[in-house]
Order: structure tokens, then sequence, then C-alpha cells
């Protein structure tokens, strides 16, 4: 690199291993040398670097001397000094900057770091239901409200079947009603607001599966891997009016997000239906399946009305069908001989995951992932009620024959979706597509 001196007589030398080299600044030339067209030029400059090119006429340091000494001009004394200047600019022309190494953290400060999710849940058994009361947040804020969480659930008093949340602990209050949830109780605490949701479902026939599924769903939402443990690695929770033994789940994320399992569904509702290893589009795998009817209940059970947050025009030769805990409308469609069902069940789940166990239940055999893509490519988009969803029909190699599925998916909040499903005889279940059409216009949610 090229070394500026800048010398009492306001001229400047640029010296490179014994070169010296012009430069220009501002269209002047400065040089002294023997070069009759630089060689009195001379230029005041201030310190700085030399932005112009080098001149083609590069000389040694023995023009310098040979100028300096030449008859035309008078140098002061300083020429000796010149000189060993000039000696030393070149002996350190050569010289590179070293290279200084530094260490830098690759690890990110514990206070840098986003502060880990933690989830208390509670699961207790009551009358044919399991309530689900469950939070999440912030480690530091969950902590603060774990004590008073527990005491809550294990003191919690029943009345017709439901929780009784006229009493509170204090800075407690009921929240806003949201979809699929019977309540939300809102707390306040020093630094964020907590929401503690509470919901329910019907019990499945095996208690501990269906602990099971639920935890090992929230460990997903957490990115912590499945647990084939009893309950998921659950324990027990003594719940005075519980039924049967109830379940506290305590849950924290990983430290960081490359150690997580998989993505994060925070608001995803608990769910009563199997999981599948079906690879998914989003989330986890949260499917209503045939839905479970109580221990020893009647078909004349069945006869129960529907929903009352359902509206609709019920299509001509429609009857009132098999009604479970799991079901907001449930109907019997076409001859007795050939009658095919169709249910409205309310639950979570990916699009890809339910599609496919659909697939499973009129195919034989395990159903190839190009049948599943192609069956997410043929559904057909329309609007119910406002809402975007999807209509599936979904046969085996014949769809002519055997038992076919027309469904139709809509999605809700916090990770629902609406199921609306007829599942029967090929030959009823296509006679049927105008009615199921109609009943999907004139759908009305008040959800």
């Amino acid at each position: 690199m090229p070394i500026l001196v800048y010398w009492p007589s306001n001229t400047v030398f640029c010296v490179n291993k014994g070169r010296v080299r012009t430069n220009e600044f501002n269209g002047l030339y400065y040089f002294i040398g023997s070069h009759p067209k630089q060689r009195h030029a001379r230029t005041r400059i201030g310190v700085g670097s030399v932005p112009g090119p080098t001149s083609p006429a590069g000389h040694t340091l023995n023009s310098i001397t040979e100028a300096i000494s030449s008859p035309a001009r008078e140098f002061p004394v300083w020429v000796a000094s010149l000189l060993l200047v000039v000696t030393g600019i070149i002996a350190g022309c050569d010289q590179n900057e070293p290279i200084v190494p530094y260490d830098v953290p690759t690890k990110v400060p514990a206070a840098l770091l986003a502060e880990r999710d933690r989830m208390l849940a509670a699961i207790v058994p009551k009358d044919n239901q399991a309530w689900f009361f469950k939070v999440t947040g912030p480690e530091s804020e969950v902590e603060s409200l774990a004590s008073d969480f527990r005491r809550f659930v294990e003191k919690i008093e029943f009345q017709a079947g439901e929780p009784l949340l006229d009493s509170l602990p204090d800075g407690w209050r009921r929240g806003g009603e949201k979809p699929m949830r019977f309540a939300t109780l809102d707390v306040d605490l020093a630094n964020k607001q907590l929401n503690i949701s509470v919901s329910k479902l019907g019990l499945q026939e095996d208690w501990d599966e269906q602990i099971k599924m639920n935890v090992n769903r929230w460990r997903g939402q957490l990115g912590l891997p499945a647990s084939e443990e009893k309950w998921a690695a659950a324990g027990p929770l003594d719940v005075g009016t519980a039924e049967s033994p109830s379940v506290w789940v305590d849950l924290l994320a990983p430290a960081t997000a490359a150690d997580k399992a998989g993505p994060s569904m925070m608001a995803d509702p608990p769910f009563g239906g199997a999981a599948t290893g079906t690879p998914l589009v989003q989330g986890s795998v949260e499917t209503p399946t045939s839905d479970p009817t109580p221990s020893g209940a009647a078909s004349g059970d069945a006869d129960v009305a529907a929903d009352s947050r359902l509206k609709y025009d019920l299509p001509e030769g429609w009857r009132a069908g098999r009604m479970t805990s799991m079901r907001m409308a449930a109907f019997r469609v076409g001859p007795e001989d050939l009658e095919a069902e169709f249910t409205v069940i309310p639950a979570g789940g990916d699009l890809r995951g339910n599609v496919a166990r659909w697939l499973g239940q009129v195919r034989e055999g395990e159903v190839p992932a190009e049948v599943v893509d192609q069956a997410l490519t043929d559904a057909q988009k329309i609007d119910v009620d406002g809402r975007s969803a999807q209509r599936f029909l979904l046969s085996g190699d014949d769809a002519s024959s055997g038992t076919i599925i027309d469904a139709t998916i809509v999605p809700l909040e916090d990770g629902f979706s609406l199921f609306m499903k007829m599942t029967g005889p090929a030959e009823t279940v296509s006679q049927q597509s105008d009615n199921i059409a109609t009943f999907l216009e004139s759908l009305e949610l008040n959800l």
C-alpha cells in the first residue's frame, strides 16, 4: 500500500518499493523527480489517502536524490532528514498489517433468550365427560399461577354435569366466549394476563389412551417428543368430585427452537380421536373418529335434538340420527337397506391427516401418499356461512360400489374445524350430493 508523507515544504511523496508514484488530486499531479512534466509541480494538500492513479512514469529513489541535488534548485538543510525518512518508508512499505484474531461467542446469552413456554393442564372425568382445564404462557408467569391453578381444579364443584365457575380466586374473572370452549378464565398477573381454557369431550372407553393422546398432542405443541409412558408421563391429580383418577400435566418447552420436535399450536383444544402417523400439513393430528356411544346406551337414545347453534334447511327425506356427546347434528339418509349417515362434528386436526384417515375407511390396505395428494388436489372449494371450506368425495378404486364419503371441512377459530360428513353405500351418497350442497348452502353457524 502506498504511503503519504506530509513534509514541511508541502511537497508530497508517495513511495513504494523504492519507486515514486504520482497521483492526481483535483486534476493536478504532485511529484519530485526528473520527469520534465512533473518535476516542479507542487500541490498543497492536507493529510489523506491517495485516490488517484499511478503515473506510468515511475522513478527510483536515485531520481529523487538526483532531483534534490540538481543545481537548478537549492534545497534547505532538511535533505538529509528526507533521505533518512524515505529510507524508513521504503523499509516499511512491504510490511503487512498483522492479523488480529477475535473470539466471537456463538451462544446467545441467557438474558437475551426468549422465555420458555410452560403449560399446566388438568383432565377431570365427570358424568361421561372429560373436562380439560389448561393454561399456557411464559415460564415465570405460569409459575406464579401454578399453586392457585392446581388448588382451584382440586376443589372444583360440578352441578348438572358442569363445573361451577361463579366463585373464582382473587384476580380471576370470566372471559369472553370462544368457539368450542365451555368457558375462558382471565387471570391478571404481574406482567401478563393469562387465559385458562375450560372445555370438554365425551369419555372414551379407554381412559388411559384418551389421556395419552391428548398429553402427547400438547407435548408436540411445546416441541417435546411423544412419550410412550402411561398418560404420556403425566401424573395423578386428586379431585374430590371426579369419578375416576384425574390427571395433572406440567410441560416445559425446550430451551431453544432447534430442540423442538414440531410446530406449535398453543390454542388447540383437546380431542377425542386416535392419532395417525400420516404426514401433516400443519399442526398435530387431532381427528374426530367414529363417535363413541356411552357404554350401555341404547340406539333409542339417538333421537336427541341437534345443537341449537346450528341453523339449516333440512333436505327432504333426512331423518334424525344417532346423537352423541361429540355430535352437533346427526341424520339418517336413504332407504333402510342402503342407509347412509350424515354427521356434524367439531374437532381439531390437520387437513391431510383427516383426508388420509377417511381414505383408509373406504379403501383396502395402506393408502399411498399420491392418492392422498390427488384427493387434496380434487377438493371442491366452497363457502359455508361466509367461511372458506373444502368438500371431498372419497371412494375406493370403484366409486360406484362399496362405501364412499362425502365430507366438508370448515375451519373455525382456535385450531378447530367443523367436519360435516356423509358415509354410506356409494349409491345413496351419490344420490344425496345435491341435498348435501343444499344443506351446506343454508347452514348458519352461531358459534
